[in-house]
């Protein structure tokens, strides 16, 4: 069983890093040519433009690598029938459970293995593909922010007209601290510097309105001012204004637990982003339980059917993730169901369809 549980490893990944290299040099392609104008009428030099297409290849290969390996188990396990491989397995005593369960135990190791790739590598390079993006082709990709609100869990709730990424600083801050429905102080400035040594902001030129009682109120002015327990990190200013997708997971978390009490519409659009990206190296497991679970019971054309077959079954898993994402968005379901659903339905349909019957 060792022979051919290493036989079929390393078939399956042969075809499917083949497979992951062609379409992601593809992508890089047409992505090299939609940009051809840009190339031309901005002299960018050679090595910046590949510089550019090596950040983006991680990306790719990740975009590609659900696809990749449908394609592969499906080749694999359409040329064991096509090819009669088959029948001396199952002579053998190798039943069609035990025949798939490496490939099954396979697809739960590389997507784990695509969800720290993403995480851990893929998020941060794409934050330095879109710094060379802007450089090269003037996209607008600023991380400046503006019309910013934000709650803090020591009872502060802050609004700024705009937060600049370069120096950390926010301009026009109004700063509330409440307790139980009463606003115990509130703080107007001209700005607010973030002290990263200290680990708080500094606010220039502010003034202070400190509550006593119902009825009275101390108004005071102060060149500099820090509020006590008031340390919102920078890079949830930086985030309103990023896509939760190329947030790093501990910003991405904290940014949607605020969003949540100050925002619930955005705060669902933004969960529902967040969600799947989380579970986007999922479609991996997701296609290769497809290709695993199909009946390749073809008399003729055994590579081709099962290749069609195999697609449909994929198409379908897109098409329901689509619909479910734009259901997220509007608020028609959970954030969590709606990356779920399309999986759950996905893996359902395609154990009925084994039940159809095949040859192994």
């Amino acid at each position: 069983m060792k022979i051919l549980t290493r036989y079929m490893i390393s078939s399956i990944m042969k075809v499917a890093l083949v497979t992951i290299l062609m379409f992601a040099l593809i992508l890089a392609a047409v992505e090299l040519f939609s940009r051809m104008d840009s190339i031309m009428n901005g002299n960018i030099p050679v090595q910046s433009i590949i510089y550019y297409i090596l950040l983006s290849l991680p990306q790719y290969l990740l975009m590609v690598a659900s696809i990749s390996f449908l394609f592969a188990v499906t080749y694999f396990l359409s040329s064991l029938t096509a090819n009669n491989e088959a029948i001396p397995i199952l002579n053998a005593g190798v039943g069609p459970l035990r025949l798939r369960m490496p490939i099954f135990i396979l697809s739960v190791m590389l997507t784990l293995l695509g969800s720290v790739y993403q995480e851990k590598a893929v998020i941060s390079i794409n934050a330095e593909r879109t710094r060379v993006e802007t450089e090269l082709f003037g996209s607008s990709s600023t991380r400046d922010a503006r019309n910013i609100v934000l709650t803090d869990p020591n009872g502060y709730l802050i609004f700024t007209d705009r937060f600049s990424e370069s120096d950390n600083t926010i301009y026009s801050p109004v700063l509330i601290r409440h307790s139980e429905s009463r606003i115990e102080l509130r703080v107007e400035a001209e700005s607010a510097s973030w002290d990263a040594v200290a680990g708080e902001w500094v606010f220039h030129n502010a003034r202070l309105y400190e509550a006593f009682s119902d009825s009275t109120v101390k108004t005071s002015l102060q060149d500099e001012y820090t509020a006590p327990g008031f340390d919102i990190e920078p890079r949830l200013f930086r985030s309103q204004n990023t896509s939760i997708e190329t947030m790093d997971s501990e910003t991405a978390r904290e940014y949607l637990e605020r969003l949540r009490t100050t925002d619930s519409i955005t705060w669902q659009e933004k969960a529902t982003d967040y969600y799947r990206r989380v579970f986007a190296p999922l479609a991996i497991f997701v296609l290769m339980f497809i290709s695993a679970s199909m009946g390749y019971r073809f008399k003729k054309n055994v590579l081709l059917f099962s290749i069609i077959q195999s697609l449909s079954i994929a198409v379908i898993y897109y098409v329901a993730d689509m619909v479910f994402s734009i259901m997220g968005h509007q608020g028609a379901v959970s954030p969590y169901s709606a990356v779920i659903m399309p999986i759950v339905m996905t893996i359902i349909l395609s154990l009925i369809l084994s039940l159809l019957g095949r040859k192994i």
